[in-house]
């Protein structure tokens, strides 16, 4: 036996790699499942209506405040809130859920609305300066970094990045 394993060390030595691999992995199952319920216990979530804004924007920025959102960031995301709602309720005709999301202190507030795709940021880059629009194309092309656009099947999902 030199320099060979017979088969009985090698088999005990694969049942001990597999054993070391499945502790490893439902360690790191584990951590992932942990850190999602994490973030899941830091999201609000709420319908926002265009008669109801105020009163919604105020929960946000109370909710913002918790999160130590710096003042500037707070009032941008507010303003993009209130455009965005205006804009899916006149031209969709859509409800609007609010969702705050904070993922490691990555502050987020995700809008969603069911209904034909529709895209309020594309349709503020595409406006040209002589519409009546013009003043709420400014804050939405001032502030472009900060939002994004998804559609998740019959979903249209408006993200605003409150904070990095």
């Amino acid at each position: 036996m030199n320099g060979t394993i017979d088969t009985e060390n090698a088999f005990t030595l694969v049942k001990m790699l597999l054993l070391l691999f499945a502790i490893l992995f439902l360690f790191i199952a584990q951590v992932i499942f942990l850190m999602r319920k994490k973030s899941k216990r830091d999201e609000c979530i709420f319908t926002v209506t265009r008669e109801g804004l105020n009163e919604q924007s105020e929960k946000i920025k109370s909710i913002f405040s918790k999160m130590k959102i710096a003042e500037k960031d707070m009032e941008s995301s507010l303003l993009l809130l209130e455009e965005i709602v205006v804009r899916l309720e006149e031209s969709a005709n859509q409800v609007v859920t609010a969702r705050v999301r904070n993922f490691f202190g990555k502050v987020s507030l995700l809008l969603s609305s069911c209904g034909e795709k529709y895209n309020p940021i594309e349709q503020a880059k595409s406006n040209g300066s002589e519409t009546e629009d013009h003043f709420r194309d400014l804050i939405f092309k001032a502030n472009a970094m900060r939002l994004s656009y998804k559609r998740f099947f019959t979903r249209n999902v408006i993200i605003i990045q409150a904070k990095n």
